[in-house]
């Protein structure tokens, strides 16, 4: 990668590149290239053109409303807490700097000198605000439905997203990779009751390894019942596993 800026001539065939990938086609140009102006290189230019740092604040709070709808339809049975993991995790540097990075985005970048030669243009700090500016952007010159589109189409499916949370928030999974991983066959769920009342029910499941019950689980979904029974019955196996280690780890006498 060039430790320069593109000319003007380039820019326009990166645009039109970025924009293609984005599925998302810019009104207002002016906009594209404000959102990807970093402020060291409107400092080194008179009359200091505008850069991205305006629209990174409204493309960050687009970004939460985004993910927000995303994860809350997409996970009925998480709680506050999963959810704003969830948020967390895809809002986080990493996420936003590789979402920029899909784009392009890093061709169109206007850095001053000093960022440019210090490798500004690989920074997942420069990539991450690029990338939330040009959410901004988006939405600026489409609106918010324009801006959930070009979002959406970066976002990994939430079961990625499920795999990287800790094993109590993703319970599910992981009990069926330890028995996957066990050799012990993929655990059943089976609903024992649903009590409470019709608009508000409480649904109560086990879940059963080898045709053998290990744990009973309580939610206001089947999910949510689902991944606290798949949680009692992780926590049996993984107790049940470690006195067989130890035992198998010991020198014989």
């Amino acid at each position: 990668m060039k430790n320069c800026n593109p000319n003007d001539l380039e820019l326009q065939e990166i645009y039109r590149q970025i924009m293609a990938r984005a599925e998302y086609c810019f009104q207002d140009l002016a906009l594209l290239r404000e959102a990807l102006t970093h402020s060291s290189y409107s400092a080194e230019h008179t009359p200091s053109p505008p850069f991205n740092q305006r629209l990174e604040f409204l493309g960050d709070t687009v970004l939460q409303m985004v993910l927000t709808d995303y994860i809350f339809k997409e996970m009925p049975e998480a709680q506050e807490g999963i959810l704003t993991r969830t948020r967390a995790l895809l809002a986080k540097e990493g996420s936003t700097a590789r979402f920029a990075l899909a784009l392009g985005l890093e061709q169109a970048l206007l850095l001053g000198n000093g960022e440019n030669h210090s490798g500004g243009r690989k920074r997942p700090s420069i990539l991450g605000d690029a990338f939330e500016a040009f959410l901004g952007a988006v939405y600026l010159d489409g609106g918010l439905s324009a801006a959930q589109t070009v979002c959406l189409k970066l976002l990994p499916p939430i079961e990625e997203c499920r795999k990287l949370l800790g094993p109590h928030e993703n319970a599910k999974g992981a009990l069926q990779e330890y028995c996957q991983g066990a050799g012990i066959g993929k655990p059943e769920y089976v609903r024992i009751q649903t009590t409470g009342p019709v608009h508000s029910p409480t649904y109560e499941i086990k879940v059963l390894v080898q045709k053998k019950e290990l744990a009973r689980g309580c939610g206001r979904n089947m999910r949510q019942a689902e991944q606290e029974a798949a949680a009692g019955a992780l926590k049996i196996l993984l107790a049940e596993q470690k006195p067989a280690e130890e035992a198998s780890s010991s020198p014989d006498t």
